[in-house]
């Protein structure tokens, strides 16, 4: 090999070592494993506790308030498609809503960590402008949402999803209690 083929090699970047695999493979584990727990449970008629406990955002909501933030996205980017291969939840085109809601969502999540630090209502604003860059989207392209306008939509997503708000908080809540940002492991 000649000297000019190794440009660089003296620094090589690693996008993927073995903790962060061992990390992204439990939390991508959990991002299943919540909404498959969920749609479960025996519900009347044709509701669906998925949009009202929002269980897809708890793995990435775990993940982003640990500092966690390229697993946080890489998650909000996967989980979706990992939830719509393996259930069949979401349908296709709601899943790039939500991978769209989702990416959002950590990403305030973050900014608002570094802006206010941690608190335990983070979720909820961050639920708030996920649903919002999801509303555009969907405004950009109605049939993701069936047509409906994009404003109506994400309304009703907020409000169906007010019992998953109260969800995210607690778990925001707990996670910043038992595990604050900055803290050493025991």
């Amino acid at each position: 090999m000649s000297e000019t083929s190794s440009i660089g090699a003296g620094r090589v970047a690693r996008f993927m070592t073995v903790s962060h695999a061992r990390e992204l493979g439990v939390l991508l584990a959990l991002s299943v494993m919540f909404p498959f727990m969920i749609h479960i449970i025996p519900v009347p008629e044709d509701s669906q506790w998925g949009p009202r406990l929002l269980p897809m955002f708890y793995a990435p909501l775990l993940a982003a308030l640990c500092g966690r933030m390229r697993s946080a996205v890489v998650v909000a980017l996967l989980a979706p498609w990992l939830n719509w291969l393996l259930t069949s939840h979401p349908t296709p085109l709601m899943a790039v809503v939500t991978m769209v809601e989702l990416s959002g969502f950590v990403l305030v999540v973050r900014l608002l960590l570094a802006g206010v630090g941690p608190r335990w209502y983070l979720a909820a604003p961050a639920y708030i402008a996920g649903m919002v860059a999801a509303a555009v989207v969907a405004g950009l392209v109605p049939a993701l949402v069936g047509g409906r306008p994009a404003l109506a939509w994400a309304a009703q997503c907020i409000v169906t999803g007010e019992p998953g708000i109260v969800i995210l908080l607690a778990i925001n809540l707990l996670a910043l209690r038992f595990y604050p940002p900055g803290a050493t492991p025991a």
